[in-house]
């Protein structure tokens, strides 16, 4: 019971964090900035955006506009993220969009698939229980924020406050990219100039 309610009491301070002005705003920055890199990464290549649609089995054939759209409607998003535009919507298909990602994610773990899905811009990652529980947290991050009272008005503004905000969703974000290349690095660190499978052959 008492891990049940320290579970219960972690989980009430994260949510008090949230509905916090600080910490509303900075939450709602690390979606903008993860949308915003998504999208361009999708505008800039849709080709493979459009491939990764398809390895999901949501198109049957490789439509590179399709992935243009994508990418550009997740940078519109991010833009209603970032200015409080229409928030009472903007959130919810926010959470939405990412719980979709999920159900995909996951559909395609189960199915065994083994592809490059594209996720959040990286033509390198491989669908993995990785990806699935990283977009979970978003969409985890994303629903608390649709359903949580904030405390102040508006969390957007052209304030200094807000500005810090992004800063220090920025330098969250980039923390979590390079936590994430560490097993890269150790696996390269382990064999720089692929030795080992040259003498496997």
């Amino acid at each position: 019971m008492n891990g049940f309610e320290s579970a219960l009491a972690l989980f009430a301070g994260f949510f008090d964090l949230l509905t916090a002005p600080a910490g509303y705003g900075i939450a709602v920055w690390v979606l903008t900035i993860i949308f915003v890199w998504s999208g361009v990464a999708k505008l800039r290549k849709p080709t493979l955006a459009a491939m990764a649609i398809m390895d999901f089995g949501v198109i049957r054939g490789i439509r590179p506009r399709l992935g243009s759209a994508l990418g550009g409607a997740e940078v519109l998003l991010a833009m209603f993220l970032a200015a409080g535009i229409l928030p009472m919507v903007s959130l919810p298909f926010t959470a939405g969009l990412l719980w979709l990602f999920v159900l995909l994610i996951a559909r395609g773990l189960w199915l065994g698939k083994d592809f490059a899905c594209f996720c959040f811009g990286d033509s390198d990652s491989r669908l993995s229980r990785w990806t699935l529980a990283r977009t979970a947290a978003l969409a985890m991050l994303a629903s608390v924020l649709a359903v949580a009272p904030l405390s102040a008005g508006s969390y957007a503004g052209l304030t200094t406050t807000y500005i810090l905000q992004a800063v220090a969703a920025a330098a969250i974000v980039g923390m979590a990219v390079l936590g994430s290349q560490i097993p890269r690095l150790l696996r390269w660190n382990r064999d720089p100039y692929g030795v080992r499978n040259t003498e496997g052959k």
